[in-house]
């Protein structure tokens, strides 16, 4: 199974030295996250800059809240940012769950799952309608060509039906998110809607775990950042708090192999490792730890 890694989103300014460690070892990915209302880059623009840094690695956004965007323009952004790769990238989109984000867009949080619907159905309309005869467009506004036809490698993330339904609909796999524990369950809803849509072949399926590795005084301050990161989950429905999401980090070797052995069972193709902590040592350290 592949095992790729997540930027940290508190060492902005490190995004290129990141890169160019997980470029030259053996890792899948390097994805990046989304927020609008927070101190972390765009990840486009990062991304961008990691496809130039980088020839081998795949690059993905984990997730893009494509719901605050305008389809247009990201369609275009994203197929130039698949060309500049060569086809390493790949989307990953979710919904995101703070409201902060939608009030900064100006986007009300109640039409989210529609908006993020139809986004998505024009992106791909984009996406295909340039990859046609520029005769056949009919003044329809022209996108990049995309590297591969049918556009980038679209996945999505979310443990509603209606973003397994998405998977079904739009896209080539499906990401869990922040416990592996819970991807077999959710693996296996994505797999049977996948037959029920009569899709060809088998769905992408990704696990993701939050990783900090080191001394004790390092994985301490790590969790107290992601107790108040995941603070806006202390007041909701969702069945995890802040304090939770911390402690179910993995912080050692055995269980980030065990996660990696887990997940495999499961059925996954790769697992990334979302890193929170700033220093790049960390990228050999989880190399080391998963062999």
């Amino acid at each position: 199974m592949r095992v790729g890694i997540g930027l940290p989103v508190v060492a902005p300014d490190a995004v290129l030295e990141w890169a160019e460690h997980i470029d030259e070892g053996e890792f899948s990915t390097v994805t990046m996250s989304d927020r609008l209302a927070y101190e972390t880059p765009d990840p486009m623009i990062s991304l961008a800059a990691v496809a130039g840094a980088t020839s081998r690695v795949g690059i993905r956004t984990q997730v893009l809240l494509a719901a605050l965007r305008d389809p247009v323009l990201l369609a275009k952004q994203v197929a130039t940012l698949d060309r500049l790769s060569g086809g390493r990238f790949s989307l990953g989109i979710g919904l995101g769950d703070r409201d902060t984000d939608y009030r900064a867009a100006g986007v009300p949080l109640s039409i989210r799952g529609r908006r993020l619907d139809e986004n998505v159905s024009t992106m791909v309309d984009s996406w295909r309608m340039a990859n046609t005869d520029p005769a056949e467009r009919d003044g329809t506004p022209s996108c990049v060509p995309t590297w591969s036809p049918d556009g980038p490698e679209l996945l999505f993330g979310g443990f509603s039906d209606a973003a397994v339904r998405r998977v079904a609909r739009f896209g080539d796999g499906y990401m869990s998110a922040m416990v592996p524990e819970l991807s077999g369950y959710i693996f296996q809803e994505v797999r049977n809607a996948w037959k029920v849509a009569e899709r060809d072949g088998e769905p992408k399926l990704v696990a993701q775990a939050n990783v900090v590795v080191g001394p004790d005084s390092r994985i301490e301050e790590t969790k107290a950042l992601v107790t108040s990161y995941y603070s806006f989950l202390d007041d909701s429905e969702a069945p995890f708090t802040g304090a939770m999401v911390a402690q179910n980090m993995l912080t050692t070797d055995a269980q980030l192999r065990n996660a990696v052995k887990m997940c495999g069972d499961f059925g996954a193709d790769e697992i990334v490792f979302v890193c929170w902590a700033a220093d790049s040592d960390q990228v050999a350290r989880i190399g080391e730890a998963v062999g």
